[in-house]
């Protein structure tokens, strides 16, 4: 890991221009590294370009720099470097348009366990309970000081992949990390508010869709959700507008194991989550997908019942064991 981060130290050093990319539906990990890394860029003097395939989610609006970002156009200049953030795959970034064909080195920096060594230089912690925490650890390294609109961030990144240090890959470097961006000063109890007690209307009203369809199984050790394509017109809600729906499943006492099945237009979005040692990501893996033990996802082409079907066939193994 410390080679890897020296690596990527000379790199910056080395070169002048920098693509940055992270996973298609952006959240605060992806969205506040790339930001964060790309504001420590800047102030080396280096030429930056933000891109994400889709569209920044309201909530997340009030990221320092995030109008910046480049909604689904991939730059004709080439660029020496490719940082892909988040993505355990290329693919996962979107679509790219033979952007890799254009630089002169890739790197992959990414905290999941199925993430493939695709970068010409991987920097991958499954250890790690965000990327931003990984890009924390690489500016403490290069002695970079992080300002108040880094910290905001970065900060961004940790609080909603750790479910506000709630999920188990929080650990003592997670708060230690924490820590050191609160004493820049800016004000986290805002920050907490923008992302957990602030919420559209159309959020809430698809989330009484998914509540209403929430469906429990396996001796109500399993619970299931589904958002239809209907369910999303009645609503006028997005895939933005689901953000943290999975988790209502899981408050239902007993239950280890929740999933969203959401159908956008011909495709099927899945998500998991589970308690303990159940892995959802060996699941979601064998559907295509990736992710954490205790948080993964995946996408399928298959119609709505018949991929429901395979899949509670696998929850039910899973929890026979």
């Amino acid at each position: 890991m410390e080679k890897e981060l020296r690596k990527v130290q000379r790199l910056i050093l080395k070169y002048k221009s920098f693509f940055l990319a992270g996973h298609i539906n952006p959240d605060g990990d992806t969205l506040g590294s790339m930001l964060a890394f790309s504001s420590v860029l800047k102030r080396m003097g280096k030429k930056v370009y933000m891109f994400s395939n889709d569209p920044i989610p309201e909530n997340l609006g009030f990221l320092p720099g995030v109008r910046l970002i480049k909604i689904g156009k991939i730059p004709k200049a080439a660029y020496d470097v490719m940082i892909l953030l988040e993505s355990n795959t290329p693919e996962r970034a979107g679509d790219l348009k033979n952007m890799d064909k254009k630089v002169k080195v890739i790197v992959n920096i990414d905290h999941h366990k199925t993430s493939e060594r695709f970068g010409d230089i991987n920097i991958i912690d499954n250890t790690s309970a965000s990327t931003a925490g990984i890009i924390y650890r690489l500016f403490y390294s290069m002695k970079v000081k992080v300002t108040k609109s880094e910290a905001i961030c970065l900060y961004t990144g940790i609080v909603t992949d750790t479910g506000r240090f709630h999920y188990p890959a929080t650990n003592s470097r997670t708060l230690e990390i924490a820590a050191r961006l609160l004493q820049t000063g800016f004000n986290f109890s805002r920050i907490n508010d923008l992302l957990y007690s602030t919420r559209a209307f159309r959020s809430l009203k698809i989330l009484g869709k998914a509540l209403l369809s929430m469906k429990l199984a396996f001796s109500d050790k399993a619970a299931f959700l589904t958002l239809t394509n209907d369910d999303f017109k009645e609503t006028n809600a997005s895939s933005e507008h689901t953000e943290s729906i999975i988790n209502y499943g899981m408050m239902v006492p007993g239950v280890r194991i929740s999933i969203l099945f959401k159908q956008e237009d011909s495709r099927i979005s899945i998500t998991f989550r589970s308690k303990g040692n159940i892995d959802v990501s060996v699941l979601a893996k064998k559907f295509g997908g990736g992710g954490h033990k205790n948080a993964a996802g995946c996408k399928s082409n298959l119609p709505l019942d018949a991929i429901e079907k395979k899949i509670k066939k696998e929850v039910s193994k899973i929890l026979k064991k």
